[in-house]
């Protein structure tokens, strides 16, 4: 028979059962980049347990969690999908009908990653270099799947750790995501080359309202062009057109650059984040299964000239009585006309 449940795991201790009683609702939202994993619980909350029997959640608890699926699609399909690990961020306590809602975030919120702005200029330097020092004042580990890029000079500028090192990847057309107390780094663009880890078909979706898929003509541009200061403080220009492309469309920016090369990096990058949003696709109440996840692919089909490989920019799990998914991706830059 098929079932589905979440496991949970509360500083360490096995909690599947004790919270199990009590949860009403779980949700689990998996994002690819610039925004932290998070987790949120409904618990049903009759008996005041988690208000006025000790259950009052510490800033320092953690929660670990898992989807679980047995006998999915046929017998002795058993497979789960690890959430990470996420610090209690935030506790309601509501009625009538008393409940208690939990939610825990990825970010290690008892360190000054996300809330302590500096100010400080730092010269040669590199990506990597600033993002090692970054997770070693947060207590992370650095996971960096890219290319590095020497760096002369970059300012923080009163950004937090977290944004400052966000606006670094989003200068170089890298993707960031915090999970499982790592920082993970790694290019966006690499992972789209990846082969499509399933298919989906909208024919077999049926449900109404089950998919929107939107396109965005002002976002398709045929190329970029780009002015810095060089040399002697010269406005020096960078041009580059797609091939196959006339130029006619070209996306304009200002920006600081170290070189001739390090301006073609950033403008590329800027040409790539809009070229993401041209053709994006939102799937909603997909029966649950563990494969969806974030910075993965998927190709579609069923779409007509809307079929294509896309790559998985945000998941949500929900346990709420039935397991469901709900998937926001964008069509890879390399497929859009």
């Amino acid at each position: 028979m098929r079932k589905s449940d979440v496991l949970i795991k509360y500083n360490e201790v096995d909690a599947t059962k004790a919270i199990g009683r009590m949860m009403e609702s779980f949700t689990w939202t998996d994002y690819a980049s610039g925004l932290a994993d998070t987790v949120s619980l409904s618990l049903n909350n009759m008996n005041n347990l988690w208000v006025k029997k000790g259950y009052i959640p510490l800033h320092t608890d953690r929660l670990k969690a898992w989807f679980r699926v047995t006998d999915w699609n046929c017998d002795g399909d058993n497979r789960s999908v690890f959430c990470g690990q996420f610090q209690v961020d935030k506790y309601t306590d509501g009625g009538s009908p008393d409940v208690f809602v939990l939610e825990g975030i990825c970010i290690p919120i008892n360190r000054s990653f996300n809330v302590t702005a500096r100010n400080k200029t730092y010269k040669k330097t590199s990506i990597k270099r600033r993002m090692a020092d970054i997770v070693k004042r947060a207590g992370m580990k650095l996971v960096y799947d890219a290319a590095d890029h020497n760096i002369k000079e970059i300012s923080q500028g009163g950004k937090t750790d977290m944004e400052f090192a966000f606006s670094i990847c989003e200068d170089y057309g890298l993707a960031m995501k915090v999970y499982n107390r790592k920082l993970v780094i790694y290019d966006m663009s690499k992972y789209e080359k990846k082969k499509a880890s399933y298919t989906i078909d909208l024919s077999e979706l049926g449900e109404s309202g089950a998919y929107s898929i939107e396109r965005n003509v002002s976002s398709m541009h045929d190329g970029v062009k780009m002015q810095y200061t060089g040399k002697g403080k010269k406005t020096v220009t960078y041009k580059y057109v797609r091939p196959g492309k006339k130029g006619n469309r070209l996306l304009f920016i200002s920006s600081s650059a170290d070189s001739h090369a390090d301006a073609e990096r950033k403008a590329k990058a800027q040409l790539l984040k809009n070229l993401r949003e041209v053709q994006v696709i939102t799937l909603s109440n997909l029966r649950g299964d563990p494969k969806y996840k974030a910075a993965e692919c998927f190709e579609l089909t069923g779409a007509g000239k809307l079929n294509g490989k896309y790559f998985v920019d945000q998941v949500t799990h929900s346990k709420d009585g039935r397991y469901t998914c709900s998937i926001t991706a964008h069509l890879i830059a390399t497929q859009i006309g």
